[in-house]
């Protein structure tokens, strides 16, 4: 605090200068100061910071020849408000931004209206039909019946690359939030935006990119408060429930999400509603489920799919227990001569697709195969084991293998030609089946929605697939960054990386353990273990920083009504060096902030003053937290209580 004239005539620059010296932070609250406050405000609305037309000089600071804030307190306030304030205080990322905005045009321009894959078609008659999938669940179809009434599939790619884009801002705004720099925040962001399979999934009727987005966002929003308000809670509830209908894969998501809160210590009752508002979709699509099939499930194909899974190495002569009825579901070819286990979900070579007459997700079929599965983990669970890591380890290869033929073939690519439905031997069903056919022309149009190859937007993807996705190996190394910020935080628990982390090593070894690897269904992982390798990199606080900073801001505000009286108070017009010593003190609130300890309400330091026990030094410090008028050192007598004290304690620090 620095010393004031007697009539409080020093120029604001040096009030300022001396403010510095005193304070390590160059915070010092007194009038002058606050006179300079004021002329940077007007500064600051006059949107100038030149002396000639602002009347400020180097940093802001108002200049006696421009005269100070009198001439600044008449001009035009021209500061940004709203969309504009944020974009410019985030000028950095919005350039990214709008490139992957720029990009997702692209490719809607290179393949309009929307490009399709063999279950496309199929979410595309349970929309039109409402009747529950017994393959799978019917979330996506729900958000499909939403748009039916605009015909429109345009307007479906577009939500897609919204919600894409919204993804990687989410975990931008929680890492600038828990602290880090615009490029430290932004690089996790990258591969939501960037990343080719993420484009091209977001251009197709597809569950995947409606389910990442609302586990991405339920998680970014659980990320972003220390102790979730319960509006969040219910609402990140929801969205997790949403999404275990949209891909049965997040069936576990919603009980990892309440096992990480309450690691985290989040209150118990916040997680408990979280939890119950995630039931409330989950119940309610069982309870139709059972309406049309008698039996309460998301689907009626998880024995199939297991089945799928063991059938690349299931061996009938090392299943000693295995019913005579079953053994027709076993493979006679070795292990090493077998395909994939995504072929034996399809292929009419396999035996239960042979045996039931291609009707492997009827629910005779899917009991046996669930069944067999079983008995094969049961009796080689080595080899089931080293099949899950032989898959893991496609997960992390350097280049996509031969053997992801869905996540990496044909259908999933940018290509030079697209053969519509009405020439694809392979989706002949499509139009065979009364039931497909007249959805898909209820909901398409007469052109069925079959896409068209523009050019020289479609050459462009082509080109920009070759370079720009995220190989296994990186993904493998964001899952360790994270991993190394759990263990470094591991007396909390992992702290807030623990949540979006074990999300995502959920959704990588998942597929792997129930199905088999297809980098479609790894890439719903990005973005939570982006999220993660960000949060590993952040500071955390005890409290969160919103909270700490409106602490400082009440402190503030309360020094600022104590200190104008110690300037009128003194009988020869100066305060003395006693006074910068109190100003000191007070401002070691600030200094309670940058050792990241949780500050002291008002109220605590005003009951402090009638405290049993508490000392002089005690009461001193209390008192200066008083309003202005209320304090009794302040009215009278403040110049004996300065000769007192100073001789024995000398400076408060």
């Amino acid at each position: 605090m620095a010393d004031a004239t007697a009539g409080g005539k020093r120029a604001s620059g040096a009030a300022a200068g001396t403010a510095s010296e005193d304070s390590p932070d160059d915070t010092a609250v007194v009038p002058a100061a606050a006179d300079h406050d004021a002329a940077q405000e007007d500064t600051e609305r006059a949107g100038g910071e030149g002396e000639p037309d602002g009347g400020a000089g180097p940093g802001g600071r108002p200049s006696a020849r421009g005269g100070g804030s009198a001439r600044l307190a008449g001009l035009p306030r021209r500061t940004l408000t709203g969309p504009g304030r944020v974009l410019a205080a985030h000028w950095q990322f919005s350039v990214v931004l709008a490139v992957a905005v720029a990009l997702r045009c692209v490719v809607m321009l290179g393949y309009p209206p929307i490009l399709w894959y063999s279950d496309s078609y199929n979410y595309i008659a349970d929309a039109v039909d409402h009747i529950p999938d017994v393959m799978r669940s019917s979330g996506y179809p729900f958000f499909l019946l939403a748009l039916l009434p605009l015909h429109d599939l345009t307007l479906v790619a577009a939500l897609q690359a919204l919600m894409g884009v919204l993804m990687g801002v989410a975990i931008y705004a929680v890492l600038r939030r828990r602290g880090l720099p615009w490029w430290g925040a932004a690089l996790p962001a990258l591969p939501v935006l960037f990343d080719v399979f993420e484009l091209q999934l977001e251009h197709m009727v597809m569950a995947d990119v409606l389910f990442i987005f609302l586990i991405t966002v339920a998680v970014a929003a659980l990320c972003w408060f220390d102790q979730p308000p319960v509006t969040v809670s219910v609402i990140a509830g929801l969205m997790i429930g949403y999404a275990t209908i949209v891909r049965t894969v997040g069936e576990p998501l919603l009980a990892v999400v309440v096992v990480a809160l309450l690691l985290r210590r989040v209150n118990w009752k916040r997680v408990g509603l979280l939890l119950v508002a995630g039931l409330v979709p989950i119940v309610g699509y069982l309870a139709w489920y059972h309406s049309f099939y008698g039996q309460y499930a998301l689907d009626g194909a998880s024995g199939t799919f297991l089945y799928s899974r063991v059938s690349s190495f299931s061996e009938c002569a090392k299943m000693p227990n295995l019913p005579q009825d079953l053994k027709v579901l076993c493979d006679p070819r070795p292990p090493d001569q077998r395909p994939s286990s995504q072929e034996y979900l399809w292929s009419p070579s396999t035996p239960l697709v042979r045996i039931s007459g291609s009707h492997q997700f009827s629910g005779h079929a899917d009991s046996i195969a669930g069944q067999f599965a079983k008995d094969a983990i049961e009796a080689q669970p080595v080899a089931y084991a080293e099949a899950v890591l032989t898959d893991l380890g496609h997960t992390f290869s350097w280049n996509r293998t031969q053997s992801d033929i869905t996540g990496s073939g044909p259908s999933f690519r940018f290509e030079a030609h697209v053969t519509p439905v009405t020439r694809n031997s392979t989706l002949w069903w499509v139009l065979y089946y009364a039931q497909d056919k007249h959805g898909l022309q209820d909901y398409a149009g007469p052109s069925l929605g079959q896409p068209t190859v523009v050019q020289p937007y479609s050459s462009f993807m082509i080109a920009y697939q070759k370079i720009f996705y995220l190989r296994g190996t990186l993904l493998g190394v964001i899952l360790l960054i994270g991993a190394a910020g759990i263990i470094a935080r591991w007396r909390r628990w992992g702290g807030l990386a623990l949540l979006p982390w074990a999300v995502a090593a959920v959704l990588v070894v998942l597929p792997a353990m129930t199905a088999g690897f297809s980098y479609r269904y790894v890439l719903a992982a990005v973005p939570l273990a982006c999220l993660a390798a960000g949060l590993a990199g952040t500071r955390e606080t005890r409290s969160s920083r919103k909270a700490a900073a409106a602490a400082v801001r009440a402190c503030a505000d309360e020094t600022a009504s104590v200190t104008a009286p110690l300037t009128r108070l003194s009988d020869d017009g100066s305060v003395g060096r006693r006074s910068a010593d109190l100003g000191r003190q007070l401002l070691g609130c600030v200094g309670v902030q940058q050792k990241k300890r949780a500050l002291p309400p008002v109220r605590a330091c005003r009951r402090d003053l009638h405290r049993a026990g508490a000392g002089q030094g005690q009461r001193d410090r209390a008192g200066l937290f008083l309003p202005r008028g209320q304090d009794p050192y302040l009215l009278g007598g403040v110049d004996r209580w300065q000769r007192q004290r100073q001789p024995r304690r000398g400076r408060l620090r």
